[in-house]
């Protein structure tokens, strides 16, 4: 018997189940029970293979699958860049406001990448991001001079012009019905990541950030080799195009109008809760690895061991969160990750003055493995929680957009939503640095938990998007 969902409303098949079971509470058989349990078990593991077998049934999937994982045993190495940057003598301000132009130039390409997502060939676009973000790690791996990663971070910004259709050219072909799933695996990947920071985790006593760029020029080669791979092996997919004799300057205009049309009458809580949790997200970001650096005097390789555990339990609530979102809805699932965030920002501040959620054990568990005594600290608790629940909660966002999108124009209003969130919240890494150096970076988090608290009540509140079908104004390209 299979659980099944169709806009909101449940299915015979549901009612049936639920009558089951309220068959069995009502007559409990210890049994029957245990047939019962055996039978779901049994058809949540058939239902898994068929769910791999379809997503996985497409060729150009596998190709891009891969290389996202490439890049995503690299990206959290990106967790330690502010931190990287401090090392190099650069205040909070200076550093935030690098993170507020960066954030600039990633909104505008992002806005135009929408455009060029939809009438150019996905499948170049997905080949230059890959090439973008090669150069990227090539430049981070070899200089040193502020000017110069400044330019590496802008070129990695104006990846989101290319983005766009990249990401667009798989969404178009993901079965709805697998989305969940198929998107928590390309997450997934990041557990590859365990690999990377444990190499910059025994390197960094003895090379220090120099371990740091070491790894980022190993990416950038691997990255190139990735760009190869994408070349030769993706097919191109068919796309719309711009009608011939069309003005392009003028189609352009129509297009996001009709985009911002759709957002604005189908997921318009969404956009508004992304924006602040955008906000949020770039004041915990900016400050959290230097706080505590700085203040609670924790040293890399214990915050390499923080960000393994978080890799090693993010996985596999990932995967479920991606099949959750499938059979019981966006909302519900949102709001048991988003509960979460909070609570994080709330055990940091408290670990000012409660460094240890269990006093005694970090000496001894560092004398057994250098920087395990972490695993005691309550700011190791807010890290984990912040950072897990930070890629579900994305993961969350792509589904509802995905179960959302109309068959059309994919692109353009994936481009034109994280446009409108990303320049409404991108002052925050330079206000959250003007905040830091004004004040106390203690009260950064403060910010957070205020913003969270504010985001988790509208979450249950309000809808995040707009029941029911998208009629024929609503859509996009027709």
């Amino acid at each position: 018997m299979k659980v099944v969902q169709k806009d909101g409303v449940w299915s015979e098949d549901i009612l049936e189940r639920d009558a089951i079971d309220r068959e069995i509470r009502t007559h409990p058989d210890s049994e029957d029970l245990d047939h019962i349990e055996s039978e779901e078990i049994s058809e949540q593991i058939t239902g898994l293979r068929e769910s791999l077998s379809a997503v996985f049934s497409w060729e150009n999937y596998r190709v891009y699958l891969a290389t996202s994982w490439i890049f995503n045993a690299f990206v959290y190495l990106s967790s330690f860049f502010n931190l990287y940057l401090w090392n190099l003598d650069l205040g909070l301000i200076i550093i935030g406001a690098i993170g507020s132009i960066t954030s600039v130039v990633s909104t505008i390409a992002r806005f135009f990448g929408g455009y060029v997502g939809d009438r150019a060939n996905r499948k170049d676009l997905a080949v230059l991001s890959m090439l973008f973000m090669a150069v990227y790690y090539l430049m981070i791996g070899i200089f040193i001079d502020p000017i110069l990663i400044f330019i590496a971070l802008t070129i990695n910004a104006s990846i989101e012009i290319t983005k766009g259709g990249s990401t667009a050219y798989i969404m178009d072909n993901i079965p709805r019905e697998h989305s969940g799933l198929a998107l928590s695996l390309f997450t997934a990947g990041r557990v590859l990541s365990i690999i990377t920071l444990f190499v910059f985790g025994v390197l960094y006593p003895f090379m220090q950030f120099e371990a740091f760029r070491l790894l980022h020029l190993i990416g950038g080669v691997l990255l190139l080799f990735s760009t190869l791979l994408r070349a030769v092996y993706l097919k191109g997919v068919e796309q719309n195009r711009r009608e011939a004799g069309t003005k392009l300057w003028r189609t352009f205009i129509e297009d996001n109008k009709r985009a911002l049309k759709f957002l604005m009458t189908v997921i318009p809580g969404m956009m508004i809760v992304c924006i602040f949790d955008s906000i949020s997200d770039s004041f915990f970001k900016l400050g959290a690895l230097i706080y505590m650096y700085e203040e609670l005097y924790i040293d890399i390789p214990s915050m390499v061991i923080m960000l393994i555990v978080t890799l090693l339990i993010q996985v596999p609530v990932l995967l479920k969160i991606g099949r959750l979102t499938d059979r019981k809805g966006v909302k519900s699932t949102a709001l048991l990750v988003y509960a979460m965030m909070p609570i994080s920002a709330a055990l940091l501040i408290i670990a000012y003055w409660v460094p240890d959620w269990l006093p005694g054990y970090s000496l001894a568990a560092n004398a057994l493995i250098p920087g395990l005594g972490v695993i005691f600290k309550t700011s190791f608790l807010a890290v984990v929680l912040k950072y897990v629940n930070d890629t579900l909660w994305y993961t969350i966002v792509l589904v509802l957009i995905r179960k959302r999108l109309p068959s059309q124009d994919t692109s353009k209003i994936l481009s034109l939503f994280w446009f409108v969130v990303w320049l409404s919240s991108s002052l925050g890494p330079l206000i959250g640095g003007i905040i830091s150096e004004a004040t106390n970076i203690l009260y950064l988090f403060v910010g957070v938990f205020i913003l969270n608290i504010l985001i988790l009540g509208a979450i249950a509140r309000y809808d995040l998007t707009v029941k029911g079908h998208i009629n024929q104004e609503a859509q996009v390209g027709n």
